[in-house]
């Protein structure tokens, strides 16, 4: 069961908004060839990844085999094995048009709300990419679709040098989906070896709360409510982009975005380094 309830129409909706705003800021670009911030790809590679993406998000949802299984990195970190992954699927994409890569984003996301819409919501989409056996549920795909736009048209606007506010209320709805659902699988090894760590998470505004344990290279997320090493009070925003390594917590808690305390409140500065960030 998730830890906090996703508003399917209002992700969906945030998921069709956000798709628009991401194909007409890649439709403004005057050089695609143009490095994105935040990752090693071109503003056009960021768009391959957002088209192929699509693609591997309806095919899991109609239950289609992948497209690409990345056979030799399954077992692998999964730093390796998404890096390997994206790295095969933009190749996957003809990436020298930036009209046509709209044009296939706009389709994808399409397809996706279809699919996304008649799905059982408690069906265990496959997704391999993500690690041998995993599943997610249409929710959690619909929360990534929303980051993947997000972030990534965060990437290239900052590459590009144009503003790309992000809406606090789909920020919420990544952070409530995205994080717990994912975190579990994004964990070093090496995490809480020398003991265990919990977090709070309290997103303002009304925001999704939950708590994160990491233990013995493992994660788990449930629901606020126990005692804990540390309390994360954040910005929406600034959370998301410090979640997905486009803004250093350390910054962020200089700015107020983000504030951290309780028994041991350092541990705020190194809630990324227990994680691999995608």
């Amino acid at each position: 069961m998730a830890v906090v309830a996703l508003d399917r129409e209002a992700a969906q909706a945030a998921v069709r908004t956000a798709a628009g705003r991401f194909t007409a800021l890649l439709r403004g670009t005057d050089d695609i060839e143009r490095p994105a911030a935040g990752t090693d790809w071109t503003v056009a590679e960021t768009a391959a990844h957002l088209s192929y993406m699509f693609t591997a998000f309806s095919a899991a949802l109609a239950g289609e085999p992948s497209t690409l299984t990345p056979g030799q990195y399954l077992e692998a970190d999964p730093h390796t094995r998404l890096a390997a992954s994206n790295a095969a699927t933009i190749a996957m994409v003809e990436h020298t048009d930036a009209g046509r890569l709209a044009e296939l984003i706009t389709a994808g996301a399409h397809r996706f709300l279809e699919l996304v819409a008649q799905a059982d919501p408690a069906a265990e989409c496959e997704t391999p990419a993500y690690g041998t056996g995993v599943t997610r549920t249409p929710d959690c795909l619909t929360a990534l679709a929303l980051a993947e736009l997000t972030v990534h048209g965060h990437d290239i606007a900052t590459g590009t040098g144009r503003p790309w506010p992000i809406s606090a209320d789909h920020a919420r709805i990544i952070l409530g989906t995205v994080f717990p659902e994912m975190i579990p699988l994004l964990v070093r090894p090496g995490a809480g070896r020398a003991g265990a760590v919990t977090y709070e998470i309290r997103v303002r505004g009304g925001g999704p709360r939950f708590v994160v344990r990491v233990a013995d290279g493992a994660a788990e997320v449930r629901a606020a409510g126990e005692p804990v090493d540390c309390v994360i009070s954040a910005a929406p925003a600034a959370f998301l982009l410090v979640g997905y390594g486009r803004l250093p917590i350390g910054r962020a808690l200089l700015r107020g975005g983000v504030l951290a305390w309780g028994r041991r409140p350092w541990l705020g500065l190194r809630f990324n380094d227990h994680l691999f960030i995608p």
